[in-house]
């Protein structure tokens, strides 16, 4: 295996430096039994419990047969993998959002930048690693250098955007200022999938969020739709 050549088409593609981590990792555990592809799916599907699990298996040697035009990936694909049980991802609102991100007058000067910032990753849903990779600002949008190396030009609100600076930190600092402002049970990522679920909520075009996000397919899209059970139980009952 060519773990460390992949590891750098990764790096070159713009992925998190946890996504690498937790691929290279992943990997790893493959590379005695790799040349054998009944080794490879037998380990895939019998060695671990949670579904979750052996998908996020799957697709890394998925993504690197692909990477290194492995013929073998059409035999892998061929698994029935586990179906992932539906639970109710933690999301909040844009009320909750404005409530805790109010800057107050004993506010200081660094509490209001994790704030705003906050403020700032909601109302544009880039993934933690992209405010890294931000290219270009404008009045109504700005230009961001994503996934896979490919640039899009999203939606932002100025007023918020000029008030942060440069992102100069780690994302796990980011991800420590996302608990201590809105909850220890919310991370980065629940701000993209509580942006996604706002718009689409509120009717906003599919293809718009999938655009804003920077998603491939509308899918995946709505995937990150993800209503409360006090939200589906609301609509459960205007039925029953």
């Amino acid at each position: 295996m060519k773990i460390k050549s992949f590891k750098l088409f990764l790096e070159k593609n713009n992925y998190s430096n946890n996504t690498i981590v937790t691929y290279i990792n992943i990997l790893s555990l493959y590379k005695n039994d790799f040349k054998n592809i009944v080794k490879i799916k037998n380990k895939i599907l019998n060695r671990y419990k949670n579904a979750n699990t052996i998908h996020t298996h799957f697709n890394v040697i998925c993504s690197y047969m692909k990477w290194a035009s492995d013929k073998r990936i059409d035999i892998l694909k061929q698994i029935k993998l586990p179906k992932i049980p539906v639970v109710y991802m933690n999301v909040f609102t844009k009320k909750y959002l404005l409530k805790k991100t109010k800057l107050k007058k004993g506010d200081s000067e660094t509490c209001k930048y994790k704030k705003n910032l906050v403020k700032f990753l909601f109302e544009t849903g880039i993934r933690a690693n992209e405010l890294f990779n931000i290219i270009e600002i404008k009045s109504k949008t700005l230009k961001i250098l994503g996934k896979g190396n490919k640039v899009r030009e999203i939606f932002h609100n100025y007023e918020t955007t000029k008030s942060i600076k440069e992102f100069i930190y780690t994302t796990k600092t980011l991800r420590l200022w996302v608990k201590e402002i809105l909850g220890e049970k919310f991370t980065p990522h629940s701000i993209r999938r509580s942006m996604a679920t706002h718009l689409l909520l509120n009717g906003a075009s599919p293809k718009m969020v999938m655009t804003q996000l920077g998603h491939e397919k509308v899918e995946t899209t709505y995937r990150y739709l993800n209503l409360s059970l006090e939200d589906n139980w609301k609509i459960y009952n205007e039925y029953f």
